[in-house]
């Protein structure tokens, strides 16, 4: 059985790991990538948003959400999930405890950017609520600009997706 809960000091150095893990199935979808490694879990703790992490039965850290608080709009910046772990509903449960967290603080929606036709991106978050957005909120621009200087869209269609954290 897996948990999940707001990431502890102690967690952080888990992060990046499962984050570069999770990014080899995209390197496998798209025969490769050269975005940045991960950001370490102390530099996603050091900016305004919540940490949430997965722990499965023996206390390993499996996954986590990092949602940013951008001026008061919360940005879902990134789930990862260890591939290990995989297939076995752990995003599904993380995605639903970052809703449930953000929605106790008070949060009326979130955003997030992921590729459209990649079944665990798009795909995974319209089951869960998102839709995708006509325009790109302004708040969201620096982001559009790393994505572009990464080359991401030469992997497919990114997309801007939101959730209504009422339903």
């Amino acid at each position: 059985m897996t948990t999940t809960r707001l990431a502890r000091l102690e967690d952080l150095a888990f992060l990046a790991g499962i984050e570069d893990a999770g990014d080899t199935l995209f390197a496998e979808r798209f025969g490769g990538v050269d975005w940045p490694a991960a950001s370490t879990g102390e530099e996603r703790a050091a900016e305004p948003g919540i940490l949430l992490v997965a722990v499965d039965d023996d206390g390993t850290v499996i996954g986590f959400t990092h949602v940013l608080d951008l001026d008061g709009h919360w940005h879902l910046e990134q789930i990862a999930v260890d591939p290990a772990h995989g297939r076995r509903g752990v995003d599904r449960d993380l995605l639903e405890a970052t809703h449930a967290e953000l929605a106790r603080r008070g949060g009326r929606e979130v955003t997030l950017m992921t590729y459209a036709d990649v079944p665990w991106n798009g795909p995974f978050y319209a089951r869960h609520g998102y839709v995708e957005l006509d325009e790109l909120p302004a708040r969201l621009e620096p982001m559009r600009e790393s994505e572009e200087r990464f080359g991401m869209a030469r992997h497919g269609r990114r997309v801007v997706m939101v959730r209504n954290l009422a339903t």
